[in-house]
């Protein structure tokens, strides 16, 4: 038999009706939410006490306009539950604990163990940085709605498994994949590949005025992309939407070319073709990409030579790839892409024949990004959690 018409049933779509209309609309009286829902004052006040004694709902002051004794008003409280935003990079963990606002109350990195860990020592390394970030925080997993990871691969969205992992990750596909990461926390988890949730998080960043298609292009150690359609994240066949490492461009493949590698190939082939005596960083194997763009920023007139060549192959890349999808903003971030004072005005050139020309920015998260569109989604989860209870 069918529970929808059940008393029961009712109360909790009364509920959560409620509840919805408190968090939309900010502070309310209850003859507000009567007005609004349609819903009589001893519904109303019935509901809301339930949702007062869940800790959903707390009441704020008083309303400043009403007539005659002024009513009490009611607000969603964010503070009821707690989810947790987690990054799984290849060389760290960035995990932040928020409330259901969104708004981080503590964030924590970990270190990513040099030694290859057996699965159970790598499981329990996770279940351990966990822990020590709920106690960090004063709290316990009954506080905790969900937690959702930013996963460095392809994400099946049909069943959570994983592939494609990057370099050190390789080979924890099985540790990673969502069925497994469930059974290791005693809360829902949900799990979807990283570079989509810092787009998911720049879309955000956008504000509601803001509806149109974002690519957000991460260019670090590897490469990737994240993509948003019609206000959702396009995960494509498989989840294989925005693997853009494969791309080829004339030059040859884009991670190749276009990573903290293929820049450090590409200074070091300039360098030998100059005078190297002079600039013999750049010929070192071992020159990272942030001192080539310190150099830069320094004047030296080689290393502005390098990041003109380099952005050069960038903005082939970005031209390529608006070519195919069109979107109205590309976003870049990783450790190469967030150096906007240096790339954004050369791109701006190179891509100034395009038809269609995007508006290019920087991520404004930082290395924040992932962790916020893994706290966005845990907070869907944790409503859709707390809607089934």
């Amino acid at each position: 038999m069918s529970s929808a018409g059940t008393p029961k049933a009712m109360r909790n779509m009364n509920e959560m009706l409620i509840l919805d209309r408190v968090i939309a609309g900010g502070p309310q009286s209850r003859a507000d939410l009567s007005r609004e829902t349609g819903l009589s004052k001893p519904t109303i006040s019935s509901a809301v006490a339930q949702l007062i004694g869940r800790g959903l709902v707390r009441e704020t002051g008083r309303a400043e306009n009403a007539q005659g004794r002024k009513a009490t008003l009611l607000e969603f409280n964010q503070k009821c539950f707690y989810t947790i935003g987690v990054d799984l990079g290849a060389t760290r963990i960035r995990m932040a604990l928020a409330d259901m606002g969104g708004e981080i109350c503590h964030y924590k990195q970990l270190v990513m163990p040099a030694e290859n860990l057996e699965e159970p020592d790598f499981q329990a390394f996770l279940v351990l940085g966990f822990d020590e970030l709920l106690a960090e925080a004063g709290l316990n997993w009954g506080s905790i709605q969900s937690a959702a990871f930013g996963i460095p691969g392809v994400v099946d969205p049909a069943d959570g498994k994983v592939s494609e992992l990057v370099s050190p990750l390789a080979g924890r596909e099985a540790t990673l994949k969502l069925t497994a990461l469930t059974q290791l926390f005693p809360v829902p988890v949900v799990t979807e590949n990283d570079v989509n949730l810092a787009a998911l998080a720049e879309y955000t960043l956008s504000g509601p005025e803001f509806s149109g298609s974002l690519l957000y292009f991460s260019i670090g150690e590897g490469t990737g992309g994240g993509l948003i359609l019609g206000r959702e994240i396009y995960r494509g066949l498989g989840g294989g939407a925005g693997e853009l490492a494969n791309v080829r461009l004339s030059a040859g493949r884009l991670e190749d070319i276009l990573s903290a590698g293929g820049l450090k190939q590409l200074a070091s082939r300039l360098s030998a073709e100059h005078d190297s005596s002079a600039n013999p960083q750049f010929a070192e194997p071992g020159v990272s990409a942030e001192q080539i763009f310190d150099e830069v920023r320094s004047g030296n007139a080689l290393a502005e030579s390098i990041l003109d060549a380099y952005c050069s192959l960038l903005a082939e890349a970005l031209g390529s790839i608006s070519a195919v999808i069109a979107p109205e903003r590309i976003v870049l971030g990783g450790g190469i892409g967030r150096n906007g004072d240096l790339l954004l005005h050369r791109l701006e050139a190179g891509l100034a024949q395009l038809h269609r020309k995007p508006q290019l920015s920087v991520s404004g998260n930082g290395d924040k990004d992932v962790v916020l569109g893994a706290i966005q989604i845990a907070i869907q989860a944790a409503f859709r959690n707390i809607r089934g209870q």
